[in-house]
């Protein structure tokens, strides 16, 4: 076990240095939509801030504050937050004059208790629709509290700690004769290491909102800090029964086998409950829990598969430790656990699919964040895991079990095996540590899918040769870099660069860039303020001849690119996947299901009979067959038997007609045509009602506007919107692009 202890080790150090960078304000962008968007250009001030975060807020320490070009507060009022959307908060603002905004927020996660900050910009155009002077203030975003790594290498060592003491608790319980006894000592290591990671958690999260006076708001004022209180109590039972079993056996047989499993069972009972307990409070602050629409499913997939890792490894650790106290019963306790895990593994992984799916919108989130680099390396592991334990299952085992034990040469190389096993398995366990202290991609996806028009143009004007970058090239903030390569005697010291908008009504502005080394200009700003054609004058102002002008046309989008994951879709029991809907989600579990009655039929004809294998086999058809059904076969669209309860009257119309112009235009345009100004920067394209409409009854559009679509930018409108509300905009849909029922 040492080697074992120091393999961990080693790969916990590694993969906290290499995964935890010093880019963490820029890795953890947890905010999910914002109203004004990021880099938005309004032609006249918002009265309000709104944003919505990818996790719920703990409001005793969220905030939001509006800063102008000179770092003054424009924001009024306390922050405030929404009882029906626990992840939105807003600010009111004073007028704003036409310039450049930061929107500053903190945030304190209810659920897993990290504390983030982070910041956008927008601005208010000139009355003539030119883009304002001034530039964002430059915000502070280091956060105090211990450094991510320190919590990374710490959740690893908690969750190896419970992964240990689960699967004594399971392989106590499994084998008979009980090896309670000399398992005593691994459960009672794992009970003081989670007390003490669990008291790091509470002090470090104290330490994240200042120092450690916060610990009282940390325990008590927040679901984290209560999940954290019922694990340490639940620990210090453990820590209590674990004594009183150690002081009640005599020192004879605390390192044997007990031959009565009597008086053991009431104790292994307690260690259950508390086992149970450790895996709830550990799952119910994970990412799972934090998604808020569909978290109770959240949770349930985490703990599952949680729970399967933990029964696989740590019972494998145990069952080591049980062998050595008891060679005589090593046949069939191997015999025994190879079963209960192969009962596991089809469970590990449906469970462990379902949450990657859920943290993966696509796989985008895998290639360009830390999270995905550490998933990546999980998974890694969790393949050279896989080969080692069906190693083990298909080719050891059986050749051990047959020599009945007899081969020391086989004994030994097994033995190596499981070892191995052990050691990969903690380190899948150290990797998922790792995993929890980073943001999930689908917390970065707003950033991640920011869009990038980034264009280089080339321009000769006689004996001068310039060059114009333009990044990110969209509406908003962007970066304008000039080379200029002139003759060494007539050189351009003076760059301007003028701006010139399509609409001739929108002023042109004019701006000095910044003067580089090796003849590059640079300038930044947000000087393109509306989606439309620009061109960009260069005008080179040079120390003898004539200046120069060389323009560059530019076509410029809006890049606040829409997230189907901004806001939430519905309750605690709503479906948190956008890859699939529940029919896959119960296709998956079927299959899973007929998986395991054919897998284990060998096992369950010897045990009950004949008739218990074609049983076994009966439901593994029919498994499969439900899995198909479901896949194939059913498919009720949403809200297809709900009747439209308000009446299409004029004023209904004409409110949905409102309703539609404020919230819908943007992407499905004016006309409906899904040509809006937003709808290139949708992850799918937006619908064309004159098609959607007339084929889908009031049922379905409401469906839609109240849950959204998955997969697409059409968010959940039942946050903003009531149910009045939602009716009138189907109203007008139905009175705007049915021309079958055009009239009221």
């Amino acid at each position: 076990m040492k080697r074992v202890a120091l393999l961990v080790a080693v790969a916990l150090t590694v993969l906290a240095s290499a995964l935890v960078t010093t880019r963490d304000a820029e890795a953890h962008a947890l905010l999910a939509r914002a109203d004004p968007p990021i880099n938005a250009s309004l032609r006249e001030s918002p009265t309000r801030i709104t944003l919505f975060m990818t996790e719920q807020l703990q409001r005793s320490h969220s905030s939001v504050e509006v800063l102008d070009s000179g770092g003054q507060r424009r924001d009024i009022g306390s922050t405030e937050f929404s009882d029906a959307v626990p992840t939105q908060m807003s600010v009111r603002v004073l007028r704003l004059d036409p310039g450049v905004y930061t929107v500053v927020w903190e945030t304190l996660s209810e659920v897993d208790g990290h504390t983030w900050t982070g910041s956008y910009v927008f601005s208010v155009l000139n009355p003539d629709g030119s883009a304002p002077a001034g530039s964002g203030v430059e915000v502070n975003l280091d956060r105090p509290g211990p450094p991510v790594a320190a919590d990374s290498a710490v959740k690893a060592i908690g969750l190896g700690a419970l992964v240990l003491f689960v699967g004594a608790v399971f392989v106590s319980a499994l084998l008979r004769p009980s090896p309670l006894p000399p398992l005593v000592p691994l459960m009672s290591l794992a009970v003081v290491v989670g007390l003490v990671t669990t008291g790091y958690e509470a002090i470090a999260g104290a330490l994240r909102l200042g120092d450690i006076g916060f610990l009282g708001d940390v325990l008590f004022d927040s679901r984290n800090g209560l999940w954290l209180q019922q694990r340490w109590y639940a620990l210090s039972v453990a820590g209590l029964t674990l004594s009183f079993l150690t002081l009640r056996s005599p020192p004879a047989q605390r390192g044997e086998m007990s031959r009565s499993d009597r008086g053991g069972r009431p104790i292994l009972v307690v260690l259950a409950v508390i086992a149970i307990a450790w895996l709830s409070s550990t799952s119910a602050i994970s990412h799972g829990a934090a998604i808020g629409s569909g978290w109770i499913w959240g949770t349930l997939f985490d703990a599952l598969h949680l729970a399967a890792v933990a029964i696989w490894i740590g019972g494998l650790a145990a069952l080591l430790i049980a062998i050595r106290a008891n060679r005589a019963d090593r046949i069939e306790s191997v015999r025994r656990f190879s079963i209960a895990a192969a009962l596991l593994v089809p469970i590990l992984v449906a469970a462990g699919l379902l949450s990657a799916l859920i943290q993966i919108p696509d796989i985008d989130g895998i290639a360009e964040t830390d999270w995905g680099a550490a998933f990546i390396v999980k998974l890694v592991f969790l393949a050279l895991l896989f080969a080692a334990a069906a190693a083990n299952a298909f080719l050891l085992r059986p050749r051990d079990a047959q020599a009945a034990g007899s081969d020391p040469v086989l004994v030994r190389r097994f033995s190596r095996m499981m070892r191995a096993e052990v050691a990969l398995g903690l380190v899948v366990i150290a990797v998922s540590g790792v995993l929890t202290q980073l943001p999930s991609p689908a917390s970065a996806q707003p950033e991640v899918e920011q869009k990038d028009n980034t264009i280089l143009e080339t321009v000769a004007r006689g004996d001068v040769v310039a060059s114009l970058e333009i990044s990110p090239n969209l509406v908003g903030f962007n970066t304008w870099t000039a080379t200029v390569d002139a003759p060494s005697e007539n050189l351009v010291e003076v760059m301007l660069l003028r701006f010139r908008y399509q609409d001739r009504s929108v002023g042109p502005v004019t701006v000095a860039t910044s003067r580089l080394a090796d003849g590059r200009f640079q300038l930044e700003g947000a000087y393109f303020g509306l989606p439309g054609e620009w061109t960009v004058e260069m005008e080179m102002r040079r120390a003898s001849g004539n200046d120069l002008i060389a323009g560059v046309r530019s076509s410029v989008e809006s890049g606040y690119q829409a997230s189907p994951f901004a806001a939430d879709r519905g309750g605690a029991l709503a479906l948190p996947l956008t890859q699939m809907d529940w029919n896959g989600v119960g296709a998956l579990w079927a299959f899973l299901i007929a998986a395991l009655a054919w897998i284990n039929r060998p096992q369950i004809r010897a045990r009950w009979g004949p008739r218990g294998g074609d049983a076994a086999f009966a439901g593994g058809v029919l498994g499969l067959i439900v899995a198909v059904v479901l896949l194939t076969g059913l498919h009720v669209e949403p809200g297809r038997t709900l009747a439209n309860p308000v009446v299409r009257t004029e004023e209904s119309i004409n409110r949905g007609e409102a309703l539609f112009a404020r919230n819908c235009a943007s992407c499905h345009g004016e006309q409906g045509a899904g040509d809006g100004p937003l709808a290139d920067t949708l992850p799918a394209p937006p619908a064309n009602f004159t098609v959607h409409v007339p084929f889908h009854p009031d049922g379905v559009l409401f469906a839609w506007i109240t849950d959204g679509i998955r997969g697409t930018g059409m968010p959940a409108w039942s946050p903003q919107l009531s149910d009045q509300e939602r009716w009138d905009l189907v109203n007008f849909l139905r009175a705007s692009f049915d021309i079958s029922t055009a009239q009221p």
